[in-house]
């Protein structure tokens, strides 16, 4: 059987594009997989030597200063993709198809229609997308095969709306897990640096902690690219937390910065399953997370594995940062807590459920 995964890019170092990757590593075990971006064909992660990566060559690129320019850029990239991408499932015939995205389901729709060959996945929370993505769902999710969700609360909203939804958590992370000795007094951050990810409180919470807690021997570190970097490198000077706070780069091999870190920590607005917190954990790093819809609370087991603190409380999420940077024994405990909850993740279990869905 033959599988083909449409996407807008496999180029940036984000949570769903290794949620891609990872699952057609997997499927390229035993279907043909295809993937077709919109850019370059290139992935930041590893994929099977099995898999076929090719461009669809319509990559859409935004001007980030002029909110009507931008409107007429995806107008104009939405009709040039439509039509490549109908020439290109005329000329390729697949049994089934894996959508992640609602403009990447628009355009398939347009394309070629949404029928039961058609997979659908999920990677935002609930509440991630905007008006019109939203519309999208209602319109045509319900045409698809199936609708996989990664989050239990998420997939009972999308159920009670009659979606035909199916709750399968992602794989792991093919990484070469191995738990962090806990040695670097250092608190870690992973994510593109956007505004749903709000690393600005992370900053801000760090200006705390030096400057009035006067706890100086412990680091954040913020891995990640994004529109908002510069923003965060101009408040880190402006605080000046320069010897305390750092911006890194992703990397391939992003099991360095899990190994060189005590602490992860997440502040975002919205998570849809939060698969940095899942590699965290097997690198038996205690979490701090806001609970944001609505991943998070499926990994974190409160005062197990970490802190999971109520929305934007940000004297809570400080406090539940002090308990662990000034308690060596409760970092250890939930160290031990992280990695014990990593082993409820069975790649087996998961494989099964997606393949009651493929065959």
């Amino acid at each position: 059987m033959k599988i083909l995964f449409y996407f807008t890019s496999m180029t940036p170092a984000g949570g769903i594009e290794r949620v891609i990757s990872t699952l057609a590593n997997h499927f390229s075990d035993f279907l043909e997989v295809t993937i077709l971006v919109k850019d370059q064909a290139y992935s930041h992660y590893p994929l099977s030597e099995k898999i076929k990566l090719i461009s669809l060559d319509s990559e859409l690129k935004l001007n980030m200063g002029s909110r009507t320019k931008r409107i007429g850029q995806v107008s104009i990239n939405l009709v040039q993709s439509v039509a490549k991408l109908k020439h290109h499932l005329t000329l390729n015939k697949y049994d089934l198809y894996y959508l992640a995205h609602p403009l990447n389901v628009l355009e398939f729709f347009l394309a070629h229609g949404i029928n039961k060959n058609v997979i659908i996945s999920e990677h935002g929370g609930i509440n991630a997308y905007n008006l019109i993505y939203k519309q999208i769902k209602k319109w045509l999710y319900h045409k698809a095969r199936v609708y996989i969700v990664p989050t239990r609360s998420d997939a009972k909203v999308y159920a009670d709306l009659n979606f035909p939804v199916k709750y399968i958590p992602h794989f792991k992370s093919s990484l070469n897990y191995e738990c962090s000795d806990l040695s670097k007094k250092v608190v870690l951050s992973i994510g593109r640096m956007t505004e749903a990810k709000r690393q600005w409180i992370m900053i801000d919470l760090w200006h705390k902690i030096i400057y009035e807690d006067n706890i100086k021997n412990w680091e954040l570190h913020l891995v990640g690219d994004g529109n908002l970097k510069k923003q965060f490198e101009g408040k880190i000077v402006a605080l000046e937390l320069q010897d305390y706070v750092k911006i890194l780069p992703p990397i391939k091999n992003v099991d360095k910065y899990y190994k060189a870190s005590s602490i992860f920590m997440l502040t975002s607005h919205s998570e849809g399953f939060g698969m940095v917190l899942l590699e965290a954990i097997s690198f038996g790093l205690p979490c701090i997370s806001y609970d944001c819809p609505s991943g998070p609370r499926d990994i974190i087991e409160n005062e197990v594995n970490g802190y999971l603190v109520p929305m934007d409380d940000f004297d809570h999420l400080r406090d539940a940062t002090l308990s662990l940077l000034t308690d060596p024994e409760k970092l250890n405990k939930f160290a031990t807590g992280a990695y014990n909850t990593s082993l409820k993740w069975n790649d087996e279990v998961v494989l099964n459920k997606w393949k009651e869905i493929l065959f």
